[in-house]
């Protein structure tokens, strides 16, 4: 089985390596970054399944990474940017918006069971 790609592009190098850490402990195989143009390089010449950013970047480059994920393989995006409940993730949609590992990770998984063929994390 493929093990899903995930690209994190998150502002704080601490909040980065968290958010990285608790994905690969779900199985995720994650490639980090805290510069949106390095993200946006990474995008234009690797496939990910999952685009995650975080909430301190500005609205355009936040834009710039979404058009970007949807213009290159329509790669759902994952907002984080605030507090909200498992139970509160929409049955339907390509962006997310949650705080806490928790919420990440079930977001994740929500957002990329829905992509076809798409592979499951494996458990490191």
């Amino acid at each position: 089985m493929r093990v899903q790609k995930v690209l994190c592009v998150s502002f704080d190098l601490t909040v980065s390596n968290i958010r990285c850490a608790a994905l690969r402990g779900a199985g995720y195989a994650v490639t980090a970054t805290i510069n949106v143009g390095k993200a946006l390089d990474l995008l234009s010449r690797e496939r990910f399944d999952l685009v995650i950013v975080g909430h301190r970047f500005v609205t355009a480059d936040k834009y710039l990474l979404t058009v970007e994920a949807e213009e290159k393989e329509n790669i759902p995006v994952l907002l984080v940017c605030g507090v909200s409940a498992d139970k509160d993730i929409p049955a339907a949609g390509r962006v997310y918006a949650l705080e806490g590992t928790a919420g990440l990770l079930t977001a994740a998984a929500a957002l990329l069971s829905k992509k076809v063929g798409g592979a499951q994390p494996v458990a490191a």
